[in-house]
């Protein structure tokens, strides 16, 4: 099997950076995108000291991605902020699977998201697409999703 090329976004964060842990060993995987607008050039050692001794890509700003090249993207971005990014990603790579961390998919329902976040849905078109990532009850639809939403 070859590697899955992934994509990071929100690399720099608490849950990007623990995406990068986690990942960079995985014999499966090879992360080729991570972005960061805050820390864009970087590389993750000089923004985690931990991560100096590991090979990664240096950190780029999201719009600056070529999104056609990967298999999957993991977001780590903070809730509210991924709605738009990931709508642009999947109009960049229609095949690409983003698994997102954040609470902006977890909920179907637009109004009930609209009573516990108090704003309106910006993707929905994706939000009624995502598939909640709870694999005891999802795990036929999570192998075909094209957007998980993550527990957390």
């Amino acid at each position: 099997m070859s590697s899955k090329k992934i994509g990071i976004l929100g690399a720099s964060g608490y849950t990007g950076a623990d995406a990068v842990r986690l990942l960079a060993r995985h014999p499966d995987a090879e992360i080729v995108t991570l972005t960061a607008n805050t820390h864009a050039g970087k590389s993750m050692g000089d923004v985690f000291p931990h991560f100096f001794m590991l090979n990664l890509p240096k950190l780029v700003e999201w719009e600056k991605v070529d999104w056609s090249k990967l298999d999957a993207v993991f977001c780590g971005l903070p809730h509210g902020t991924t709605q738009e990014i990931i709508a642009a990603v999947l109009k960049a790579n229609p095949k690409i699977r983003v698994l997102d961390m954040s609470a902006d998919f977890r909920l179907r329902d637009k109004n009930t998201y609209a009573q516990w976040y108090g704003h309106e849905h910006r993707a929905l078109e994706l939000q009624a697409e995502a598939v909640y990532g709870l694999t005891e009850f999802y795990r036929e639809k999570i192998t075909s999703a094209r957007l998980v939403a993550c527990p957390g």
